[in-house]
């Protein structure tokens, strides 16, 4: 496969922040041809699977794609600084990585500035839980503005329906992020569907979320679960629970209260017990393709509808069944991929 200009600048910390460039001589060489599309990529915490598979996608079906990439590090401040670099350089494209870099980058419909946010330069947004309960777009199937994407997040009655297949679940608890919008969100569609599915619902706000108090806060938390009768916890679509999500978990499963997480990655690489999930690569792989449609096809970001994907996948930890002695009946691990083995 041959890459006409491919530029991959990681902003891992502010203080490593420099601006990728092109070679100049391969650019003059290139003069005679048409210009690369350049697509400016905005992550969050680092490279994920969501962003292999949009990367792989994209350069697979068009080699002569410009990428840069710059990483917020979890920092707003990078975010207001990536933004206004983004309006400086107007590149084809922006991919924008979860709720809050795409409301930082763009802002919602009913608040977002000319000349501050991205206004004129179509978005195309990933892993975002709730796009409309965000604010970001109000009509899924033909966006108004310059914004759409794709939803990661399985449909949250049929997560609460896994977790009933479980034996002698009745009791519910939910740990998120208090001051993370789209956690906020999700807890309040999960409030409905454990309505709907007659279970009951304990809520744990997290109102101190700073890096060095993780382990801590997540053992005394453990225990108030065990107090508190908890039969299994649901880990949202969170980045800094799952930025912790191996310190979370093994205080949890410590206590013998399972581990369900709305996506993939704490499962596979922190040991949590199960869930029902879209993978992250295939979401980035989905959201590639719209990002072709409107560079290559001549599409409008109101003909490329918000979607989420159709096919979903139980992910079971069977290390994580073992050590709690509790393993999913047959009917989810007839169907489900079994990791930690």
């Amino acid at each position: 496969m041959k890459v006409k200009a491919i530029v991959f600048s990681l902003l891992l910390m502010l203080s490593n922040f420099s601006w990728a460039q092109t070679d100049a001589n391969s650019s003059a060489n290139l003069s005679a041809e048409p210009a690369a599309k350049r697509v400016y990529m905005v992550l969050w915490r680092g490279m994920t699977d969501a962003e292999r598979g949009f990367i792989d996608s994209m350069l697979s079906h068009n080699p002569s794609v410009e990428l840069i990439i710059r990483n917020a590090n979890k920092n707003k401040a990078n975010l207001s600084t990536i933004r206004a670099d983004i309006l400086r350089q107007q590149p084809d494209l922006v991919y924008s990585f979860g709720t809050t870099v795409t409301t930082v980058l763009a802002g919602t419909e009913q608040g977002r500035q000319k000349g501050l946010h991205i206004t004129d330069i179509p978005l195309i947004f990933n892993i975002v839980a709730d796009p409309m309960g965000a604010g970001l777009v109000s009509n899924y199937r033909a966006p108004a503005f310059n914004v759409t994407g794709t939803s990661h997040l399985v449909p949250m009655a049929t997560q609460v329906a896994a977790m009933q297949e479980i034996e002698g679940v009745e009791t519910v608890a939910v740990i998120y992020n208090s001051k993370e919008k789209n956690s906020l969100l999700q807890v309040d569609s999960l409030k409905a569907a454990i309505e709907a599915a007659k279970l009951k619902l304990v809520e744990y706000p997290l109102n101190n979320t700073a890096d060095a108090n993780a382990a801590e806060s997540f053992a005394t938390l453990a225990q108030q679960l065990k107090q508190q009768g908890v039969d299994i916890v649901y880990m949202p679509s969170d980045s800094y629970l799952i930025s912790h999500a191996k310190t979370l978990v093994k205080a949890v499963h410590d206590q013998g209260i399972p581990v369900f997480s709305a996506t993939e990655e704490p499962i596979r690489s922190a040991g949590a017990y199960m869930g029902v999930v879209s993978r992250y690569y295939n979401v980035g792989q989905f959201a590639a393709y719209k990002a072709e449609q409107i560079l290559f096809d001549g599409k409008t970001v109101a003909q490329v509808p918000v979607e989420t994907l159709k096919r979903f996948s139980f992910i079971v930890n069977i290390a994580a069944a073992k050590q709690l002695n509790r393993f999913p009946p047959v009917t989810i691990m007839q169907t489900a991929e079994v990791v930690g083995e």
